[in-house]
């Protein structure tokens, strides 16, 4: 058997994720040698050379708000350690259910609703973005014009081995500040999936659908924290470096032509 990976958390939700984990991780006094979490309201990028520097061997980032793509671009040149990144609507293991499911059937066009209220729609547009890139087969490039503020549709690509494929996005602008954003999801074609986000922490409902009828995707119990802090885990152990941070910058850029935010996240 491995031995358990120390883990340094700051967090409470990553303390309870090291706790349900006993035979892989254990709780660290320093970060040192450990994978370390890092909360994504603030100046992740940062504060992640900082734990590379002080001997980190992998890394969490927790559901990242600003996403700064200089920084970020910056970062992946220097960074040498694997990051998992926290995504509670762009979960790893909910991205490979979806495809499994359409078993190899390809998407003709692929669409997107997002409403958020002002300042949220950045993070919850990157989910559903990694959503359709995933789905198509392929990365995504804006095709037209912005959106305005106040919400509106705009057309994407995804660049795949059938040629292009035509993505569209339809945003709106909630006015409840305190509202949750709401993600919805659709690839079609022989085969059907849609992904819709639910409660808060439920992650999201995905159904495919085909001539043989529809499926639910199973609940998923396994919280967000634990998933990427086992995958930080697992990163840590085989040396392998993860995709997460490179998704995350790509879907940025696009989020950030569509919204005209070019220096924000």
């Amino acid at each position: 058997m491995n031995p358990a990976v120390p883990v340094f958390a700051a967090s409470a939700r990553y303390r309870a994720a090291v706790a349900e984990l006993p035979t892989g991780t254990r709780k660290a006094g320093s970060v040192r040698g450990s994978v370390v979490d890092i909360p994504g309201s603030g100046d992740w990028w940062t504060a992640l050379l900082h734990a590379q520097a002080e001997g980190a061997v992998a890394a969490v980032v927790g559901n990242p708000q600003k996403v700064p793509a200089e920084a970020v671009a910056t970062l992946l040149g220097r960074l040498s350690i694997p990051v998992a990144v926290e995504r509670s609507l762009a979960r790893p293991d909910d991205l490979a259910a979806a495809l499994a499911a359409r078993s190899g059937g390809p998407a003709t066009l692929v669409t997107i609703e997002c409403s958020a209220p002002a300042g949220d729609e950045g993070s919850a547009l990157r989910d559903g973005l990694r959503w359709a890139a995933t789905l198509a087969g392929g990365p995504l490039e804006a095709t037209s014009v912005p959106i305005p503020a106040e919400g509106g549709m705009a057309l994407l690509h995804a660049a795949t081995s059938r040629g292009h494929l035509p993505v569209t996005v339809l945003t709106t602008r909630l006015s409840r500040m305190d509202a949750l954003p709401v993600l919805r999801v659709a690839a079609l074609g022989e085969v059907r999936s849609v992904v819709e986000s639910g409660p808060t922490g439920a992650g999201v409902r995905l159904t495919t659908s085909s001539v043989g009828g529809s499926t639910l995707a199973a609940a998923r119990y396994e919280s967000p924290a634990r998933l990427a802090l086992r995958r930080a885990v697992d990163a840590a152990t085989s040396g392998a470096l993860l995709p997460d941070l490179a998704d995350l910058l790509e879907d940025q850029r696009i989020v950030a032509t569509l919204l005209q935010m070019h220096n924000q996240g």
